[in-house]
């Protein structure tokens, strides 16, 4: 059996060094006022490297969005029957990747970012929850919908206020609202 190809390592360097670069960029300042100069001398690379990996600065925002959201996902418990056994390994992974969730949430031009990471979420919720919402007469996406829109505005605050509490204790205390409050 053939092996699959293994991504060059200075492929993955520069990608992470634009990367890296591009967030902290927008940490600093509005995307409309990042430019692809702003990012290449940032990330020490020139700007026809930086298209060879990506289209514009929308594409690199949008490669990082979904880079980060597969990733969150997957440290999801794939196998947990209760939406509430994922919020620990969620809760985790933005503490881990902090700067990035932090630069997305805090710069007014990322909202699109917010509103993947509420349809990613809402579609998780749809799949885990599907049969209850079902079977106790209530419209799935209605609820889906809800149990994402206040998972995320409570992410995004423990976020933006620099994680008051520990990741694990906030994870155990929205489980708690939720079994108690919604579920």
């Amino acid at each position: 059996m053939e092996k699959p190809a293994k991504a060059d390592r200075r492929i993955l360097r520069t990608r992470d060094a634009i990367t890296k670069a591009f967030l902290a960029l927008v940490s600093e300042k509005d995307l409309d006022h990042i430019t692809i100069n702003d990012i290449a001398d940032r990330a020490n690379v020139n700007r026809g490297t930086l298209y060879l990996h990506y289209a514009d600065k929308y594409d690199l925002l949008d490669q990082c969005i979904k880079d980060h959201l597969d990733k969150m996902l997957a440290a999801c418990a794939a196998e947990a029957i209760n939406p509430i056994d994922d919020l620990k390994p969620m809760f985790s992974y933005f503490e881990a990747n902090f700067a990035f969730f932090y630069a997305m949430l805090s710069n007014q031009k990322t909202s699109v970012f917010r509103d993947r990471l509420l349809q990613s979420i809402a579609a998780g919720t749809k799949a885990k929850i599907g049969a209850q919402a079902v079977r106790q007469n209530i419209d799935l996406e209605l609820v889906a919908r809800f149990l994402a829109s206040a998972f995320v505005g409570t992410a995004e605050w423990w976020i933006l206020n620099r994680m008051p509490l520990p990741a694990e204790l906030a994870a155990k205390q929205v489980g708690e609202l939720f079994e108690k409050y919604v579920l």
